[in-house]
């Protein structure tokens, strides 16, 4: 076989390749996209709409991001609309505590070899802290009411709680935190949620 012979053989498989792998991946967002998510803290089920995208959430449960593009994006919940400002290449939750809306940026999961843990305090504990369930180990520590902490930590199969002090706000057994994952854990006073984050497509 001639070298142009197995020069043609290697383009033609190369070829076939990409176009067997043209379908596997969702096209990159535009440029100037940002990431934004609906987290509902009230006492009744969420139904809302974010760019005009709609998004629903249980209660203290978490949306996935939706792509927007950059500049300004309206929330909306019922009668209630509120304009939200968002830049290009960030991500935000949208806060709904049954009256309006609260803009929180967001970490990104930049790292691969970590997990991403961000915890929301929607209660009205002064300080919150994620800990390690016996209570030895802070993962994530003094989040204030309505804001966020979060850490990125290695991959591990662990036991977490969300304590004010000592008292014991939620638990959360058996979390598998796997490296390159976003994961959010929201604590309001009736309720707590922990989801692994994701983008609609």
């Amino acid at each position: 076989m001639t070298r142009v012979h197995i020069l043609g053989l290697l383009l033609a498989v190369n070829a076939a390749g990409a176009q067997d792998t043209q379908g596997l991946y969702a096209p990159a967002p535009p440029a100037n996209s940002a990431f934004i998510r609906v987290i509902n803290s009230s006492s009744a089920s969420l139904n809302a709409t974010v760019g005009g995208k709609a998004a629903s959430a249980p209660k203290a449960g978490i949306s996935t991001y939706m792509v927007v593009a950059q500049g300004t994006v309206v929330a909306k919940s019922g009668n209630t609309s509120v304009i939200l400002p968002v830049s290009a290449g960030k991500f935000y939750s949208a806060v709904w505590n049954g009256k309006t809306f609260k803009l929180l940026s967001d970490m990104s999961a930049d790292d691969r070899a970590k997990a991403l843990l961000t915890v929301y305090n929607l209660s009205t504990a002064a300080s919150l802290d994620l800990k390690t369930a016996d209570g030895k180990l802070s993962v994530v520590s003094s989040v204030k009411p309505g804001e966020s902490g979060n850490r990125a930590v290695n991959g591990i199969t662990v036991d977490l709680a969300a304590m004010n002090g000592t008292k014991v706000l939620a638990t959360f057994k058996g979390v598998a935190l796997e490296r390159g994952n976003a994961y959010a854990i929201v604590v309001t006073d009736t309720s707590s949620s922990l989801t692994v984050s994701s983008t609609a497509k």
